[in-house]
């Protein structure tokens, strides 16, 4: 029995040695070398300056490189080249998510002789498992160090609204940079797209994620990570519990709010409790027990789990009585959100009429007050953003503002009104920038602008506001006064 014994701990410790001693794929890590230039989200006509960045990404394919969707964003020209040394490839994107905070590059001129050689990913890497996270030096020298994964939690992307599954992996290593490799067992187990030097901790894009994106893209037309569609709130209060006709169970989750179009709205309703997800019990917090990684939010179900088209079984509660449905997975489009978050930085549609600039509000609007824009923005915009960023009251729903009033002597007055909530123009009530368009060409230009805030209108003459826009156009060099993706712009005055 001792010898058994004896015999299984060598077997054990031998097995975690190969695991330790797998070795390394270093040869799979290029630098992603990125030229970039976003459009100006406050004066949408114009660009800003254009910027270089600079992280990693992993080799997977023969001529594909999986990296952050992060680095890559607006970029317009894209190399990579192997760490420290001089020679470049081009790179073209060929799809960026920003759900997933990945991109998938192709690099069409790689070789047999490259020095780069694929890796598998590995997305089913346990929690509390031991990895290795992979660094370069200025001359391009690897450096390697241990890490263990501490949680696998679903959070917020670092620079997202929207929640994935995520690892934080505690490190030895100063692991400092958008995209940074991390391999357990020889293969890629995902990408570092944020360190905390306080904590040495290193958030973390699992492979399960990226695979997903990986073989999304080998099956085209892209379709990104599954969405329900769904808004929902925990049920923890024991009366609102026993009013809703619950069991004393602590499970169930509340829907408040269902995007128009989406499966969930086909299925459910508002005030509906879900009280079990694609066969997981969820809890009155939402979550539920996964297999790999314990106690994990709803949303992994939906979008780490299942694939748009699934069609899942799910159990509510209606006005008290049980009840079985089943919803279908959908894609994710930000264009059907009230407040897009315009991912892809494409410049906005705009208007620009006797100096009032009119677009729609985004998330990139919101973001160009800066870092700590959740402050420096107009509390107003920032409040719809938080509270009902993805869901309209109607399919194609957007918010129209006023930005900014370019001086003139024709808006004398005015330029003190910017950020504002436009909700009628020349008097006629609208849902988006589109019905602005359609009510300027009807009426030959902007007469008048009603807002949200106030129940002064601002008005302009239209006897000078052709003159108006021509100097406008020539003053801020305006090279169109108009801005729809849909139609053809016309060119300025």
């Amino acid at each position: 029995m001792k010898r058994l014994a004896c015999l299984l701990i060598v077997v054990a410790a031998a097995a975690w040695a190969s695991a330790e001693t797998a070795p390394l794929p270093a040869d799979s890590a290029v630098e992603v070398l990125v030229t970039a230039q976003r459009p100006d989200a406050r004066f949408p006509w114009r660009r800003e300056r254009p910027g270089t960045r600079q992280g990693y990404g992993v080799l997977i394919s023969a001529t594909h490189v999986i990296t952050t969707d992060e680095l890559v964003r607006n970029a317009t020209l894209v190399e990579v080249r192997q760490p420290g040394r001089s020679r470049k490839w081009t790179a073209r994107v060929i799809q960026a998510d920003a759900r997933a905070d990945a991109a998938v590059l192709d690099v069409p001129d790689l070789t047999n002789d490259a020095p780069f050689k694929p890796v598998a990913l590995d997305d089913a890497v346990p929690r509390s498992e031991k990895v290795q996270i992979v660094t370069f030096d200025e001359a391009g020298q690897m450096k390697s160090g241990d890490g263990r994964i501490t949680e696998a939690s679903v959070e917020p992307l670092p620079d997202a609204s929207s929640s994935i599954l995520l690892f934080k992996v505690l490190t030895d290593l100063k692991a400092d940079g958008q995209g940074l490799p991390v391999f357990h067992n020889g293969r890629l187990a995902g990408l570092a797209v944020e360190y905390d030097s306080e904590t040495q901790t290193s958030v973390v894009v699992p492979s399960l994620i990226l695979k997903q994106v990986v073989d999304d893209v080998a099956a085209p037309p892209y379709k990104g990570l599954a969405s329900a569609g769904l808004l929902w709130t925990t049920l923890v209060d024991p009366v609102k519990r026993r009013y809703l006709k619950l069991q004393d169970d602590n499970r169930g989750i509340l829907v408040t709010r269902l995007l128009p179009g989406s499966g969930a709205s086909q299925s459910l309703r508002p005030g509906d409790v879900i009280v079990s997800w694609d066969d997981k019990p969820i809890d009155s917090q939402g979550y539920y027990t996964d297999e790999m990684y314990g106690r994990l939010l709803l949303t992994h179900l939906i979008c780490g789990r299942r694939r748009p088209g699934d069609s899942v079984p799910v159990a509510i509660v209606r006005n008290g009585v049980p009840a079985q449905v089943r919803v279908i997975l959908s894609s994710y489009n930000d264009s059907d959100a009230l407040i897009p978050r315009n991912a892809e930085d494409e410049p906005a549609d705009y208007l620009v009429d006797g100096g009032l600039v009119l677009r729609e509000l985004s998330l990139d609007y919101l973001k160009s007050f800066g870092a700590k824009w959740m402050v420096n923005a107009h509390p107003r915009l920032v409040n719809l953003y938080l509270t009902r960023a993805l869901m309209p009251d109607k399919p194609g729903e957007r918010i129209v503002v006023l930005s900014a009033v370019l001086p003139d002597p024709i808006n004398i007055g005015y330029q003190g009104y910017h950020d504002e909530i436009v909700t009628k123009v020349n008097g006629q009530p609208l849902a988006d920038l589109d019905d602005v368009f359609a009510i300027v060409k009807r009426d030959g230009g902007v007469r008048r602008l009603s807002f949200e805030s106030t129940p002064l209108d601002l008005v302009l003459d239209p006897a000078g506001l052709a003159e108006a826009n021509r100097r406008l156009a020539q003053q801020y060099r305006i090279p169109h006064l108009m801005n729809h993706r849909t139609g053809t712009p016309p060119p300025a005055p």
